[in-house]
């Protein structure tokens, strides 16, 4: 419970700063009460010493502890506040706030904090941020003591960066107007031992830069480079360029701008026989270890896509593709389904019904059936899309499975 009284009314006003989260106050789900004990050489945090409290500051301060979180103990960022807060008027709606910025390279270049809880996160990003309402019974008001307002488990965080971080969190309280009532901030200093999201930036830099040069590579597989197939690249470039920080934008567009020249190079002087082995060698000069499984399909769609941006495509850059899905050791059946989706059976310029299917010559008769039997599922449900091509596309394929059904049977009774 939080302790609230009256202030004389000739209390001198508080000054007020900058307002960016929203935390309702003494009312934080599994928030109790806690000492001000920390260990910075066990705990990795090292925390400035709480101020004494205060009868007309508003004040905030942060710490870490071990505090059982969801049954688990676990370590945690535990916000505080105290002091003297006026309002407008007697129950006075506020909104109370909390932001956490990593400031390690200056107040000038702050950078989020990154939070996994859907409720600790900013509108459509996954940027630290709480919010909620909250009503101040007094126009004047004090918390005559130090008040748990949040625990946030240090797991569910991630940082810019491995290693020395200092961290600034703000605790800050507006009326509905907009108006600023209090503000106050807190900084710690932590040391984080796991790869922070600038480390994986460079992971997924290099990621895309494998991804052009092998989409580069698989266009070139025909003996081409066709405009159509270079917008893909471009147009995917692009895409790479906007979703980056923009600190990085500039590297980024110059780096994938070399990877498509570097590529264009490397594969206009080799035969198209010779472009997976190419392939295999930038795979195997070019690993990412830290990139995701996401980049990796999404490495894998782009090859797709260049491959059918001509409207037709060509057996060897289908099993360059295919060779690639192998290399980098993505799910067979996710990406069957990726070349269902981008490439239609009238894209295909081979007759290979192995290939369209996704057959192996290596399957026994009954792996066969079983892998047609998931085949037809898929494409029965799409015999009704509201999609007529997706219609046209599920016909021709169960037309193909019915008539490798029959093979299948065939061989049975010549055996």
């Amino acid at each position: 419970m939080i302790a609230v009284f009256m202030l004389s009314s000739m209390a001198p006003p508080i000054c007020c700063g900058i307002v960016l989260l929203i935390v309702v106050i003494g009312i934080v789900a599994g928030v109790a009460d806690s000492a001000n004990k920390t260990d910075p050489s066990s705990k990795g945090a090292v925390n400035e010493p709480r101020p004494e409290t205060s009868t007309i500051v508003f004040q905030t301060h942060v710490y870490t502890e071990m505090k059982d979180y969801d049954d688990i103990k676990l370590e945690v960022f535990t916000v505080q506040m105290q002091g003297a807060i006026n309002a407008p008027m007697n129950n006075c709606p506020v909104f109370k706030t909390i932001t956490l910025f990593d400031i390690t390279n200056g107040r000038d270049d702050q950078k989020p904090v990154l939070c996994s809880i859907d409720t600790l996160q900013y509108q459509n990003t996954t940027a630290f941020y709480s919010s909620t309402m909250d009503t101040l019974p007094f126009m004047m008001s004090l918390l005559s003591d130090w008040q748990p307002l949040l625990s946030i488990p240090i797991e569910t965080m991630t940082f810019p960066a491995r290693g020395r971080r200092v961290l600034l969190f703000t605790v800050s309280m507006t009326a509905l107007n907009g108006t600023v009532l209090v503000d106050a901030q807190s900084e710690v200093i932590f040391v984080n031992k796991q790869p922070g999201y600038l480390d994986s930036m460079k992971s997924r830099l290099r990621a895309a830069e494998l991804a052009v040069k092998l989409a580069v590579s698989v266009s070139a597989a025909d003996g081409s480079f066709a405009g159509t197939e270079g917008r893909v690249v471009k147009d995917w470039i692009q895409k790479r360029i906007a979703s980056s920080v923009d600190s990085q934008k500039q590297e980024v567009k110059q780096k994938l701008n070399k990877a498509v020249e570097d590529a264009m190079t490397a594969s206009g002087s080799a035969a198209p026989e010779d472009i997976i082995h190419l392939c295999n060698d930038l795979i195997e000069m070019n690993p990412i270890p830290a990139a995701s499984m996401g980049d990796k399909y999404d490495i894998l769609e782009l090859c797709l896509k260049v491959a059918s941006a001509d409207g037709e495509a060509m057996e060897i850059e289908l099993n360059l593709v295919y060779s690639l899905a192998e290399s980098l050791g993505v799910d067979s059946d996710r990406f069957r389904t990726m070349i269902d989706k981008i490439l239609p059976v009238s894209i295909h310029e081979t007759e290979d019904v192995n290939t369209i299917l996704g057959l192996e010559q290596s399957w026994t008769v009954e792996q066969k059936r079983k892998h047609l039997r998931q085949e037809n599922r898929k494409w029965r449900a799409l015999a009704t899309h509201s999609n007529p091509e997706k219609q046209a596309q599920a016909r021709q394929m169960q037309e193909l499975i019915a008539n490798e059904m029959a093979l299948l049977e065939g061989s049975d009774e010549t055996m």
